[in-house]
């Protein structure tokens, strides 16, 4: 039987998807890889990556599966099974992502979702049972993950942190969308021929998955969740080295260590600068378990000592500095040594590191 236009382009359609998907689940692995010996916690990377594989891999059965359909009118049970179980293996990814991340289940569902894989492939030979299985299980691992992230919104996350959240939640809401157009429900719901759907199906999980993809990526780590406890002190320095303003996150300190500690920090900065003779200025100085993150204005520095080196602290650093001077930009064009001008840092400290 020969194919028309649109069934084969909806074919090539999940070719493209699985070879996007496989490219996505690389650059989660390649981080995870580079990442080893950090002491870093990667291993959602690893969950996403797992997911990102068996999808692609999925997707590659399912084309087979609707080859055969297509041409020969076959319902070939073991290519669908593989493609049915590897879609089960990518949603285990998911989930232990999703627990992992925000969950307090003690990876429940990741059991259950692995139990339900070992079942069907112990016990189940027909597509219909198959689909009766997947139809009982994905539908309560898809709540799990969706749970997850609702809640990772409302309690873990503020800020630049919920922002990026939210557009993964947008995503995920997406992928779900998408992926049911390609179910025998889905293609009923669009007014559309089914390969036509399918078509519509494809490019929006191409979409999704690059999306998705864009937004795990750009985390350092996950740890970014957690990253108010991971600060210890906040300096803001001036030319000479002098402390313009100090503010702890942990522990009050005296008045005298804040100075002695930012002279220090303003020599090490200098010291390593003439040493590496760089052309770019000092931005980390990584001591193992303590980080300290240099953000630079036109007339003081910031130093943040904090126990790891997140992308986010140096968005607010950026920002910090930049209101900073805006606010105390007469006083610091003709600063003669008194600092309890600055008091009001404080309160501007705490507005962006809320």
């Amino acid at each position: 039987m020969w194919i028309n236009v649109l069934e084969f382009t909806s074919l090539i359609f999940r070719v493209i998807l699985s070879i996007g998907v496989f490219l996505v689940a690389y650059m989660f692995f390649l981080k995870v890889k580079e990442a080893r010996g950090t002491g870093f916690d990667l291993s959602q990377f690893l969950g996403l990556g797992i997911f990102g594989l068996f999808v692609g891999i999925m997707e590659i059965f399912f084309t087979y599966y609707e080859y055969y359909l297509l041409v020969f009118d076959l319902d070939t049970f073991s290519i669908y099974a593989a493609a049915t179980y590897a879609g089960f293996l990518g949603m285990i990814g998911l989930v232990f992502f999703s627990e992992k991340m925000f969950g307090k289940t003690k990876y429940a569902f990741t059991i259950f979702s692995i139990i339900s894989c070992i079942s069907g492939i112990l016990f189940i030979r027909t597509v219909d049972a198959l689909r009766l299985l997947a139809t009982i299980t994905l539908p309560i691992s898809v709540t799990v993950v969706l749970i997850n992230f609702i809640y990772s919104l409302v309690v873990k996350t503020k800020g630049e942190i919920r922002q990026k959240m939210t557009y993964a939640f947008i995503g995920i809401l997406g992928f779900y969308f998408f992926y049911m157009l390609d179910t025998e429900l889905g293609k009923g719901l669009l007014p559309f021929p089914g390969e036509l759907t399918v078509i519509i199906s494809m490019s929006g999980l191409i979409i999704t998955i690059i999306w998705w993809g864009k937004i795990f990526l750009s985390f350092e780590t996950f740890t970014e969740f957690g990253w108010r406890e991971k600060m210890k002190e906040l300096f803001i320095i001036a030319p000479n080295g002098g402390t313009l303003f100090h503010y702890s996150f942990v522990v009050k300190t005296t008045s005298k260590i804040p100075d002695l500690i930012s002279a220090g920090l303003s020599g090490i900065k200098d010291i390593l600068a003439e040493m590496i003779q760089s052309k770019q200025t000092l931005k980390v100085v990584d001591h193992q378990d303590v980080k300290i993150l240099f953000e630079y204005g036109t007339y003081s520095t910031l130093a943040l000592v904090a126990f790891e080196n997140l992308h986010i602290y140096h968005s607010k650093l950026a920002l910090l500095i930049e209101k900073f001077e805006n606010l105390f930009q007469d006083v610091l064009a003709n600063w003669k040594g008194e600092t309890e001008v600055f008091i009001p840092s404080k309160r501007l400290i705490e507005e962006i590191f809320r």
